[in-house]
Order: structure tokens, then C-alpha cells, then sequence
């Protein structure tokens, strides 16, 4: 009978087997554990790699909506005219703002969840002690994520360094806040609540004064302004010592729009059918935004048809030939570099939303200086409401000669107001995305309905005060003129002249094509009024363009051009030429500091310095 083999060495090698197996097993499984637990903090630290360079960009996002709200507001203190690159950088700039927010916002509050689901870091505890908040610090960090949830308003994230904050007031809210640890696990704290105290909208406009600078803002910079909406105007406090502030317009279904704006009223372009919402901020880093205020705008109505009056008598058409200069927005600001070139007329400039008693402070002014305005109505990229255009004739009641501000006071002769002129450069195509065609003809038909609305309520109101409408067939040949008789083909009865802004050396064919589609189009011989028209010069230097003229224009060649381009007018046009104001009182900007055409118009130099012959053939013109 044969031997069975041994059983228990196999046994034994098989259970060796199996242990060496298990093992390499654990072995395993401990690698993959490591390597799983450095992947998930390697994403860790990626997603708050991600958070701190969105709260950087956020931040710097910031600081940009607030240089170009600055610069705006420099050039509309230096000049009139449409400042179209600083308007565009500050609606670039609050677009790019809105978007980093919301890149930071969407980070954090994914983040947020994260952390709720699954804390293993504590969470800061916050103290309130006025209006600042403190806490512990949390794991050795010294970054933190804040939020601050403002009623109304989406919430708001930031990554703030060290355990302390004073964040900005929010006049008459109660705002909550939490805050967590800039690291992997950490917990939100309990929410904190402030209520800030209410202030009341200043109703009253504020001169202007240096703003202060962002380096040395306080919290009280920051703070949001109290914004509030009566009819379809705005107004808002004070805040501090800031007269420049940030505008935001939303209206669903339109792109976001910022402006940048001085004072503490504005009446914004209606947004005829829609409901509108504005927030506003002071033009200072890292300020908060007023919750939101809505105004529900009707649809636009049609004009009732207006009874056509009687032609009246140009009220320029007694005085002769006027010679001026262009002010900028800031008009009290301008009066004295007026004075010094000796000028007795000026073009000034306010938005034609503007209430009549808001001038009062100006017209004061140019009156007890005997310098007599003629009043510029904008509506920069867009047309007039009736409205609004009806409501010019406020301004004809008490400015006009024989008017309410007149009453009582003992002003210098003839500084009463005889001419406002309707609307800037509308024509030109700068101001609009579209300028087809089509749309160029229903912009001029519209534009012409409301200048004879403004007219005739003006008319009313003061029969001394004329409308100056746009005759400046700036785009698409005549088809301005041609449109705008299309649409009013009495249009003639109701304005006193046509402005035209005719820049370079080609002047004769601008004016000549105003000239000629006014009689194509049965219009009588209404005065010329040339209201802008200048030459960018310094001494010499090189600048970027100089519409047509020589780029490197000397003061005397500058001096040579005005005489001869006025004689020339003049000579060609006659008595019809009602007036000429020239572009501008100043440089913007010191001599050799700046490139750009837009600097250097001035009759004199930015501090008041002449500019040898030009300033004195300016001079020689007003004189005349």
C-alpha cells in the first residue's frame, strides 16, 4: 500500500502565501490612501489658489472703475465736449468689475458648501464691538473668507488678511457677516449683524471740491450712499468730503451701463417701457454700493401736434455776429479764465434733465461778471423726451431776459439768457453703436419732433429766449437736414438757428452743406451759430492729430489760422453767420505733459499763462 504525502507543509505554504499576499495588499492600500490624501490637498490648495487670485483681480478691477470714474470727471471739469474715451473706460471698467465680483462670489460660494458638508477645522468666533468685527484666528492662518449679506443685494465675498475688519456702512440696513479660515476644512462662523444708522439724501447740489485722495480714504469714504428715487430723479447724502460717485444702471434685457457723476442728484436718460435699477458708490477703493432703487419709466407717448405759431424774429438776428467761448461743466470753475480773455457771451453746459434752480449758483456768477450765457441742453447718446424737452422752458422763465431770477436784483445790461441750444453733436455718429441708415433717419425725425416741442414751450414761457437746433450734417451726406424736415417740415418757424461744429480746415464744406440742405429744404435763412470750433496747439510740439491743421502747430501759426478762419467765414456767409464760440477757455492739461489733441485747445494755457500770439488774437477777436 503506497505512502500519501505530507499535507501540512503544504498548508503551510499556502497560508505564507496568502499572508505575503495580504500584505502586499496593505501595502497597496496605504499608498493609494497617501496618494488620494495628497491629490485632495493639492486640490485644496489649487481651490483657494483660485479664490486669493480672484480676490486679486476683484480688487484690482476695483481700483481701475475708480481711475477712470476720476478721469471722467477731470475732463468734464475741463471742457464741454463728450470726454467719449473717459466714458468708455469708465462703462469698461464697471462691466470688468461686475464680472470679477461675481468670479470671486461663485468661487467662495462653492467653497462655502464644500465646507459644510464636511468641517474639520473650527470656526472663528466673531465679535462686534461699534461697527468693527474681530475673531480668533483659526489654525495659524492669517487669511480669512468674508461675506457680507446686504438686504436686497446678492451676497457679497472677500478675502480679507489678519482677524479684524471695519467693513463699510450701509446706511439704515442691517447687514450680516460671517467669515471662515483661507484653509482646507475650515467652518463658518456664526453670523454677526450690524445696523447702521440712517442718513437723509442731500437734496441740494454740492460745489465742487478736490476729492480726497484713495491712499488716506476712511471708512467713512466707503460707506454707502443713501440712495433714494423721487419721480425720476435720484438723490443721495454726502458722503464725506467725495463729489465723485459711481452710477450703475440695470435694466433687464439691456446691458449694464456706468457712468460716473458729481454732485448728489442726478436725473438719469429715461428707459421708455422699463422698469430701471441704480446703485451708486463714491469714486474711492474698495467703497460699497447703495442697494438698489428702482424707477418704472412709461412708455414714451406720441406728441400731441403742437399749433405752429407765427414766425418770430431770430433772437439773435438784432445783436449781429456773437463771439464766445466754450465753457467747460464746471462753469463757476471756468468764469475766471473767461474774464481774463475778455469774452462777454460763453456756451455752458448741464444735462437737460437738470431743475432750473440747480443753474442759480452759475448764472450768479456770469451775471455779476457781465458775461452774458448761452445754455447748452445735453442728451448724450440718446434723443430727448418730451418730457424733458418741454421742460426747458423752466429754464427760458427764469433765465430769460425779463425773467424770475432777474427779479429784484441788480445785474450788469443784457446777461440775460437769449438763446439754449438743443442737444451735442446728435448728428455725429460717436454716440451711437448704429448708424445705418434707417436708423440715422428715424434718429433725426425724432431729434426734430422734440426741438419743436422744446420751442414752442419755450416760446411760451419766455418769448426773448430762441432754440438753437443741430444743422450739422455730420454723417450720411444731408441726410440730417433732409430727415429732420421730413418729420417737421415747419421746423423753421419754431428754432432761431443752426449750430454746427465745422472743426478743421475744411469748414466752408461743412457749412455749405448745412446752408444748402436747409434751402433744399425750404427752410428761410436762420442764422449760422458755429458754437464749437478751436485749434489744439502746443507751441510747436507734436500732438496726435489736429483736424487737419498742422499736428505741430506754433502759437503764432495757431494765432495766424483763427484770424484768417474767421475773416473767412465772415466774408463767405455775412450776416448769417450768428455767432462763433471758440473751443476752449484753457488747456486741459500743463504745457508738455500730454500727447492728445484734446489737451491743448485752450485760448490759454491750463494755469492760466498766455499762449503768446494766439491768446492774443483771441483776445483781439472778442474784443472785436
Amino acid at each position: 500500500m503506497l505512502a500519501l504525502p505530507q499535507r501540512r507543509p503544504l498548508r503551510r505554504l499556502v497560508a505564507a502565501l496568502l499572508i505575503a499576499a495580504l500584505g502586499t495588499l496593505a501595502v497597496a492600500s496605504g499608498a493609494s490612501a497617501a496618494h488620494a490624501h495628497k491629490r485632495h490637498a493639492a486640490k485644496a490648495r489649487a481651490a483657494f489658489a483660485r479664490l486669493n487670485h480672484a480676490a486679486k483681480i476683484q480688487h484690482a478691477a476695483d481700483h481701475r472703475l475708480v481711475v477712470k470714474a476720476r478721469r471722467l470727471k477731470a475732463c468734464q471739469r475741463r471742457h464741454a465736449g463728450p470726454c467719449k474715451g473717459q466714458r468708455r473706460g469708465v462703462q469698461s471698467a464697471g462691466v470688468r468689475l461686475h464680472r470679477a465680483q461675481r468670479r470671486l462670489n461663485r468661487i467662495a460660494r462653492r467653497q462655502a458648501r464644500r465646507a459644510a458638508s464636511g468641517a474639520t477645522a473650527p470656526a472663528p468666533t466673531i465679535v462686534v464691538s461699534g461697527q468693527k468685527l474681530s475673531w480668533n484666528a483659526v489654525s495659524n492662518v492669517n487669511r480669512y473668507v468674508f461675506v457680507r449679506k446686504v438686504p436686497g443685494m446678492a451676497d457679497q465675498y472677500s478675502v480679507i488678511k489678519g482677524t479684524s475688519i471695519t467693513p463699510p456702512a450701509v446706511p439704515g440696513q442691517t447687514v450680516r457677516y460671517s467669515v471662515r479660515a483661507d484653509t482646507k476644512g475650515s467652518a463658518w462662523s456664526a453670523e454677526a449683524a450690524i445696523t447702521y444708522p440712517d442718513v437723509a439724501p442731500t437734496t441740494t447740489p454740492t460745489a465742487p471740491a478736490p476729492e480726497p485722495a484713495p491712499s488716506t480714504a476712511s471708512v467713512d469714504l466707503l460707506a454707502a450712499p443713501a440712495l433714494t428715487a423721487s419721480g425720476t430723479s435720484l438723490a443721495w447724502n454726502q458722503v464725506g468730503t467725495v463729489t465723485t460717485y459711481v452710477l450703475a444702471r440695470r435694466v433687464d434685457g439691456m446691458a449694464d451701463q456706468y457712468t460716473a457723476v458729481s454732485g448728489t442728484t442726478y436725473t438719469p436718460a429715461p428707459v421708455a417701457g422699463k422698469t430701471a435699477r441704480y446703485s451708486v458708490r463714491t469714486a474711492i477703493d474698495g467703497s460699497a454700493w447703495s442697494p438698489e432703487v428702482s424707477i418704472a419709466y412709461p412708455a414714451d407717448p406720441a406728441p400731441a401736434p403742437e399749433p405752429a405759431p407765427a414766425p418770430t424774429p431770430s433772437s439773435s438776428g438784432g445783436s449781429g455776429f456773437q463771439m464766445g467761448l466754450v465753457a467747460g461743466s464746471a462753469a463757476t470753475y471756468e468764469l475766471p479764465f473767461i474774464q481774463a480773455m475778455g469774452a462777454r457771451t460763453a456756451r455752458l453746459v448741464w444735462n437737460i434733465g437738470t431743475p432750473a434752480a440747480t443753474l442759480a449758483p452759475a448764472m450768479d456768477a456770469y451775471a455779476r461778471a457781465g458775461v452774458r450765457p448761452i445754455l447748452l441742453a445735453t442728451f448724450y447718446g440718446r434723443n430727448a423726451t418730451t418730457v424733458e424737452a418741454q421742460s426747458l422752458a423752466t429754464w427760458a422763465a427764469a433765465y430769460g431776459p425779463g425773467g424770475t431770477f432777474w427779479a429784484g436784483r441788480d445785474y450788469p445790461a443784457g446777461t440775460g439768457v437769449k438763446e439754449i441750444e438743443f442737444g451735442n453733436e446728435t448728428s455725429y455718429s460717436y454716440q451711437f453703436a448704429d448708424n445705418s441708415m434707417s436708423t440715422y433717419a428715424a434718429r433725426a425725425q425724432t431729434y426734430a419732433q422734440r426741438a419743436k416741442e422744446a420751442a414752442a414751450a419755450i416760446k411760451a414761457a419766455n418769448p426773448n429766449v430762441g432754440l438753437l437746433a443741430i444743422g450739422d450734417n455730420a454723417v450720411n451726406q444731408s441726410a440730417w437736414v433732409v430727415n429732420m424736415f421730413k418729420a417737421v417740415p415747419d421746423l423753421d418757424d419754431y428754432v432761431d438757428g443752426w449750430t454746427i461744429h465745422p472743426y478743421g480746415p475744411n469748414w466752408a464744406t461743412r457749412i455749405d452743406s448745412t446752408v444748402n440742405s436747409t434751402k433744399t429744404a425750404g427752410s428761410r435763412d436762420l442764422p449760422i451759430w458755429v458754437t464749437e470750433w478751436g485749434l489744439s496747439s502746443d507751441n510747436g510740439r507734436c500732438l496726435s492729430d489736429n483736424y487737419g491743421f498742422d499736428k505741430c502747430m506754433t502759437y503764432d501759426a495757431a494765432a495766424t489760422t483763427l484770424r484768417a478762419t474767421i475773416s473767412g467765414m465772415k466774408s463767405r456767409y455775412g450776416s448769417r453767420l450768428g455767432a462763433f464760440f471758440l473751443y476752449q477757455a484753457h488747456d486741459q492739461y500743463a504745457s508738455g505733459t500730454q500727447t492728445g489733441r484734446e489737451a491743448y485747445f485752450g485760448s490759454e494755457q491750463s494755469n492760466g499763462a498766455p499762449k503768446g500770439a494766439y491768446t492774443t488774437e483771441v483776445k483781439d477777436q472778442l474784443a472785436g
